[in-house]
């Protein structure tokens, strides 16, 4: 949902939004956040990837801005960068890996413009998690599959939901 603000790039990067916002064309867009819910399963999914990062060469962040292009900023709730990407303050090299966990007021269309947003940049791979019914997807360009095995699955990193549904 845009908040109705126009803004520049300088001064949505130069100010402290709580909770961060995205910036889209000028707009600053809020996130849907601050449920138990989501939070929880949030920090379970980045404490679960934290206890990988050696083993698939990876670093799992939590709420960073990530920039599409000059006009489009997002913050995914969870990234998984290479462990060799550049440390960037704004992530500006496509993660391996973007998540999103779906708050009560999330429609598909809002989440699926921040996916389509990380495939533009050259994100090869989304998680869409819903933790109300403990169910999940996988987005690729051009495909979104249901985690029907309770596993989702990004290159090497293989995630069971039974993990993180705690």
């Amino acid at each position: 949902m845009a908040t109705g603000t126009l803004v520049s790039v300088e001064e949505y990067l130069a100010t402290t939004w709580r909770p961060d916002r995205d910036y889209v064309e000028g707009e600053l867009v809020e996130r849907n956040t601050g449920e138990l819910s989501h939070g929880r399963l949030q920090t379970l999914i980045a404490a679960w990837l934290l206890q990988r990062e050696a083993r698939w060469r990876m670093k799992a962040v939590t709420e960073v801005r990530l920039q599409i292009n000059s006009r489009r900023f997002r913050v995914p709730d969870v990234m998984v960068l290479s462990s060799e990407a550049p440390d960037e303050e704004i992530v500006r090299t496509p993660p391996l890996l973007c998540i999103e966990i779906l708050s009560r007021g999330d429609t598909l269309d809002f989440v699926w413009d921040r996916v389509e947003d990380y495939f533009s940049m050259g994100v090869p791979a989304c998680w869409v998690i819903d933790p109300i019914r403990r169910r999940a997807w996988t987005a690729t360009p051009g495909h979104l599959a249901k985690a029907t095995d309770s596993i989702l699955r990004a290159g090497d990193i293989e995630m069971p939901l039974a993990d993180v549904f705690k």
